[in-house]
């Protein structure tokens, strides 16, 4: 755990119970404090109510589309970073996402070690001392 990240929260945005999981362990296990939902409702609420470092968004959600949530976002929390995870891989969808404020957006199945590091970046920018990766 580092004792540098267990104050900051993370939340997560996928509808698939087991990616959920998946992500909600990985996360804590960097020593985030992890809160996960499902649906856009649920996200957009979380973000009125809590002060997240970054927030993990799938685009596929039951109740809306994500790219609306990361629109939203925006405008409630400007400097909140948000990395887009779908399974469309056009190049063109990556750019929309990019260009409609996502930090980051990593394609599904995510590589694990890119999505830590990705994160870390994404908490780490902008706030004034970064752990060093000693």
């Amino acid at each position: 755990m580092n004792l540098q990240t267990v104050h900051l929260a993370v939340l997560i945005v996928d509808d698939d119970p087991d990616i959920l999981t998946a992500l909600h362990d990985l996360i804590e296990h960097d020593g985030f404090r992890v809160t996960g939902v499902s649906t856009c409702r649920d996200a957009l609420a979380q973000v009125k109510i809590v002060d997240f470092a970054a927030v993990l968004l799938d685009i596929g959600l039951p109740d809306g589309d994500g790219l609306a949530v990361l629109e939203t976002i925006q405008a409630i929390a400007p400097s909140l970073p948000v990395i887009v995870l779908t399974a469309f891989t056009s190049q063109d969808y990556h750019a929309r996402t990019l260009s409609g404020g996502a930090f980051s957006c990593l394609t599904k199945p995510y590589n694990r070690d890119e999505l830590r590091a990705v994160l870390r970046r994404a908490v780490w920018a902008g706030r004034p001392s970064a752990p060093s990766d000693n």
